[in-house]
C-alpha cells in the first residue's frame, strides 16, 4: 500500500528548505483527535513525564487548547538511532506506555517527521487537508 504525503509537509513561501534560525509551527483542530482522546489529554497533559518522550506539552487554558514542543526531530529511525540508539517504534512504545493514545502518537510523529517544532491542537483552529477527522 502506498504512503499518502505528510499532511505537515507544506512548503513556507519560496523557501523549500528551512531557515537553520527558524522553527516551523502548526496549529490545527482538534478534530483531527477522537473526542476521547482529546478530553483525556487535558489531564495527561499536566501529569505526564515526557523527559525522554521527545516532546514538552502544555495546556492553554482560556482557549482549551493543548501544545507540544517536538525534540530531537525529525523522528526517523536514522535520526533517532543516531543520537538516541532507539527506533521510531520504541520511542512511540515509550510515549504508548505514558498514557498517549494511539491517534495522538500519530499525529505527534507526522509533525515530528516533517520538522515541526510547535504543534498547538485547539478547538477553534482550521483542519489540516490530509490529516483524519474524527466526530466531534
Amino acid at each position: 500500500m502506498a504512503q499518502s504525503p505528510n499532511p505537515f509537509q507544506i512548503a513556507a513561501g519560496d523557501h523549500p528548505q528551512p531557515h537553520p534560525c527558524c522553527s516551523r509551527a502548526f496549529e490545527i483542530a482538534s478534530a483531527h483527535l477522537p473526542e476521547k482522546d482529546r478530553a483525556d489529554l487535558q489531564t495527561l497533559v499536566e501529569d505526564a513525564d515526557t523527559a525522554l518522550l521527545h516532546f514538552e506539552c502544555f495546556t492553554l487554558p482560556d482557549s482549551y487548547a493543548i501544545g507540544f514542543k517536538l525534540l530531537s526531530t525529525p523522528w526517523t529511525d536514522h535520526h533517532l538511532g543516531q543520537f538516541w540508539g532507539y527506533d521510531l517504534s520504541t520511542l512511540q512504545a515509550l510515549q504508548a506506555a505514558e498514557g498517549f493514545s494511539e491517534e495522538t502518537i500519530r499525529v505527534l510523529t507526522l509533525a515530528a517527521q516533517a520538522e515541526v517544532r510547535f504543534l498547538v491542537i485547539d478547538p477553534n483552529s482550521n483542519v489540516l487537508n490530509g490529516l483524519p477527522l474524527f466526530d466531534c
